[in-house]
């Protein structure tokens, strides 16, 4: 079996106070793009779970046992063995790489949601959506999103998710500069400013969506961690100002950095902007978002393809 882990940008991106259990609470739309690692999965007689990851390019992804894979690998496993669920002797499990990391993107946790959801099917394992839900929840705070696909407003900790209804799909210039950016160093940089706001555009973002105004859906799109990841990384800043150079009607930084998303008016305006920044910039990728029906059909790999 073969899975596509599909990436996600956010399209805005609102950062409240910390929490006392040590999280912010935050407010964001998340919407999946095509760019996608891939998963292979098999049963092995070997006992066990075995994992190999073909990065190229990427020396910061593990290859052992803390990639996200193999810990949601080794929870449903747990999980599933605790309700007596049928289970081979041994796991192959080999990822490919596509999707940057320390980008923003969602990568690790696509690969982790990926993986609950490859072995629930691949298994036919009896786990309720709650049971699984609950996985991926002890993963990350983003990985339930990639349970669900499509456009999502996540509310809390980033683990309140209620659906959207789609918007019409659009095309993307995603540029991953080499640099990386610590999620954690994002946050404290934002705590430490006294005088900062959230811009709270996720509420009137959800709304442009419910109200289906596709021109305020452009319009709405805000990140929080700009003001200060532009301001530490002049460099982020100068970049952004070069994908609206190369025609981006919209950029914004994906998470807390450090690609950067631009969006273009169509699929030719899309491939020509990212002919002119692919003259500077090794890591620049073309791609679109997903409805949440395309999500759940394209996920399923049965043979190799690009998106």
């Amino acid at each position: 079996m073969k899975i596509r882990c599909f990436a996600k940008i956010n399209l805005t991106l609102d950062i409240f106070s910390k929490r006392a259990d040590g999280y912010h609470s935050l407010a964001t739309v998340m919407q999946s793009i095509a760019l996608h690692d891939l998963l292979a999965l098999s049963p092995s007689e070997v006992p066990g779970i075995h994992f190999t990851c073909e990065a190229p390019d990427q020396i910061d992804v593990p290859a052992d046992s803390s990639n996200l894979v193999v810990r949601a690998a080794h929870l449903l496993w747990e999980r599933a063995a605790q309700k007596g669920c049928p289970l081979p002797s041994g796991l192959l499990l080999h990822l490919r790489k596509r999707v940057p990391s320390q980008a923003g993107l969602g990568g690790g946790s696509s690969d982790a949601a990926a993986t609950l959801w490859a072995m629930q099917h691949f298994f036919r394992l009896s786990l309720s959506p709650q049971e699984l839900l609950e996985c991926a929840q002890a993963l990350g705070s983003d990985v339930p999103f990639f349970l669900l696909g499509g456009t999502v407003v996540a509310r809390g900790r980033g683990e309140q998710l209620t659906p959207l209804p789609d918007i019409p799909p659009f095309w993307l210039v995603i540029v991953k500069p080499d640099i990386g950016i610590s999620t954690k160093w994002a946050y404290e940089a934002l705590d430490a400013r006294p005088d900062r706001r959230s811009h709270r555009a996720t509420k009137r973002m959800e709304e442009a969506i419910l109200h289906g105004d596709f021109e305020r859906v452009m319009a709405f799109q805000c990140n929080d961690f700009e003001q200060v990841v532009f301001e530490a990384y002049p460099q982020l800043a100068w970049l952004a100002d070069e994908i609206r150079m190369a025609g981006a009607l919209q950029t914004h930084l994906c998470g807390s950095g450090s690609a950067l998303y631009g969006v273009f008016s169509d699929q030719r305006a899309a491939l020509h902007g990212a002919e002119l920044l692919g003259k500077r910039y090794s890591h620049v990728y073309v791609t679109h978002t997903l409805t949440r029906e395309r999500f759940q059909q394209l996920r399923l790999a049965e043979e190799e393809c690009s998106l």
